[in-house]
């Protein structure tokens, strides 16, 4: 097996494979996003034929070249077909595709490399013996094949509670399709953390990318003005919370609570299994998705860092 380089726009069968097997972070309309920052790369069998793909995302930044998984997505998006029966060939088969990643990323240029796998895939080993170091992280999910009680009913008592003074306080609640609105919110959440946001990312996403087909967005007012605010991107499977916001000057405690719900409920009513939190690192962020009842679900990071930037950051 090999891996090289690809068009997503030209090979028929990478857009075959990927949407069947892929999820919205595979499709050309979101890769495209990133222009010529991103490699994506096919894996080929021993007949040149495509049966998998990943991909890297590459930048610069004080002079010290990186690879890293591109903003605003949750992994490196790798997908491959395992054709093998019986549970001992398909171990092999993953290994022997993690064995290939592990190679691959031994021969990437630069100071850091930093790549997460969707949650499916668990098998590190092969990194580790490349020396690569693996990294735990987290988010939560919520299965929607639940009725709305029960979904209801796994909330913290907090949370019900939020809901419920949203509601008692007249704060409405609705779908919206002016993403300026959630722009703006969501620029006022990172300015409020002072976090740096990558605000050519976000104006890709919320108006080059996002659609009724693709995305959906939900907010909370007070009176006429908008204080919350959820953002989402959605395939036929499930549901992925990116980013949401609010107004310091005006938040009620409820407001954000009750777009999250509105979303997983809307997700629910479209059809989809699952809504994913996207984790979070960030103690009390961590805290605010684990109370909406979700499933703790663990996936893997690999990163590796130069000998120079390693000395850099032991100074």
């Amino acid at each position: 097996m090999k891996i090289k380089l690809l068009d997503i726009h030209s090979d028929l069968n990478y857009l075959k494979l990927s949407s069947v097997m892929g999820s919205v972070f595979n499709s050309t309309q979101w890769l495209s996003m990133y222009e010529k920052s991103l490699g994506v790369y096919g894996i080929y069998d021993g007949d040149d034929k495509l049966i998998g793909s990943f991909f890297q995302y590459n930048g610069k930044k004080k002079g010290l070249k990186f690879c890293i998984t591109p903003p605003f997505t949750p992994s490196n998006g790798l997908f491959f077909e395992n054709k093998a029966k019986n549970k001992a060939n398909r171990n092999s088969f993953e290994k022997g595709i993690m064995q290939l990643l592990a190679d691959h990323f031994d021969t990437v240029k630069g100071s850091l490399l930093v790549s997460a796998f969707p949650s499916s895939f668990t098998d590190m080993q092969p990194f580790i013996w490349k020396k690569q170091r693996v990294a735990p992280r987290y988010t939560y999910v919520v299965a929607l094949d639940q009725s709305e009680e029960q979904l209801l009913e796994n909330l913290t008592s907090e949370k019900r509670k939020s809901l419920r003074r949203a509601e008692k306080d007249e704060v409405s609640i609705s779908a919206c399709d002016d993403m300026k609105i959630i722009k703006k919110l969501v620029e006022k959440t990172f300015d409020r953390r002072e976090k740096k946001l990558n605000a050519v990312m976000l104006d890709k996403i919320l108006f080059e990318f996002a659609s009724k087909e693709n995305s959906f967005a939900y907010i909370a007012r007070k009176g006429k003005d908008p204080i919350a605010c959820t953002f989402c991107v959605h395939d036929s499977k499930g549901a992925y919370y990116l980013f949401g916001g609010y107004d310091e000057s005006n938040k009620h405690h409820g407001a954000g609570v009750s777009t999250m719900w509105q979303s997983i409920l809307h997700a629910k009513n479209k059809g989809l299994e699952f809504f994913d939190f996207e984790g979070s690192m960030i103690p009390e962020v961590e805290r605010y998705f684990r109370e909406f009842g979700g499933k703790h679900v663990v996936y893997f990071e690999v990163n590796k860092t130069s000998k120079a930037l390693q000395l850099m950051l032991n100074k």
